[in-house]
């Protein structure tokens, strides 16, 4: 999603979106390249990524770090959620990681507090939960207190646990350098996928989320032969 996109879906109420979950729509993962036969399995510069200029090659304990930014406020972040929880678990040679965007947006940095307190809290059962309420349930999580009564009410959660990690040091420090991250990869849509900190992967039109992960491992691969 777009940042001229969000006003409109927020007033709409953020259903879900897309028709039917399978394809990227436009905005998405950094843009839309033209119609061409569309690559899979494949890292072509320009049609499967666009190159960074960035120096070093970002990795994670040897492997290559994997940056997925997103947010549970964004629909097409909601469907792509799936797929990519899937596609991350089978890596052996990246280090994935997600990373809340705001865009300066006053709901999405709620939202964003709410992905590192579960992340924190080690509730990873909320992380789809959260995703269902606003997209699925039509939940409004877009204020502190509407988060807190949410979370309040799922199982398993120490109410006052949760709003002290929510309000703590630690998430206002984890969304400052998340806003960091954007701002250095430029990100102006998600979801969006940056890999070693050198490649931003693409979406072509017609382009399937099995497509575009298939395009990530290539890359991936890529980025391991560039640090040898």
């Amino acid at each position: 999603m777009q940042r001229r996109q969000f006003l409109a879906t927020l007033i709409a109420g953020i259903t879900a979106a897309s028709s039917s979950g399978a394809l990227l729509a436009q905005g998405a993962l950094g843009g839309t390249v033209a119609p061409a036969a569309n690559a899979t399995g494949v890292a072509i510069a320009g049609q499967t990524y666009a190159p960074l200029n960035t120096p070093t090659l970002q990795t994670v304990g040897g492997r290559i770090e994997v940056l997925e930014f997103f947010s549970y406020g964004c629909p097409h972040c909601h469907d792509f959620s799936e797929p990519f929880d899937r596609w991350s678990k089978k890596q052996k040679d990246a280090a994935v990681r997600r990373v809340p965007v705001t865009f300066g947006r006053p709901q999405w940095v709620v939202l964003g507090r709410l992905f590192y307190t579960i992340q924190i809290m080690k509730l990873t059962a909320l992380d789809a939960a959260a995703f269902a309420a606003i997209h699925q349930q039509g939940k409004m999580l877009y204020d502190d207190q509407a988060v807190l009564q949410w979370a309040a009410s799922q199982p398993g959660v120490d109410a006052k646990k949760f709003s002290d990690v929510y309000y703590s040091s630690e998430v206002t420090n984890a969304m400052k350098k998340a806003d960091a991250l954007a701002m250095t990869y430029q990100i102006d849509g998600v979801p969006s996928i940056i890999v070693g900190g050198r490649y931003k992967m693409l979406q072509q039109r017609g382009m399937n989320f099995n497509d575009l992960l298939l395009n990530t491992d290539a890359v991936i691969k890529l980025a391991k032969q560039s640090a040898k």
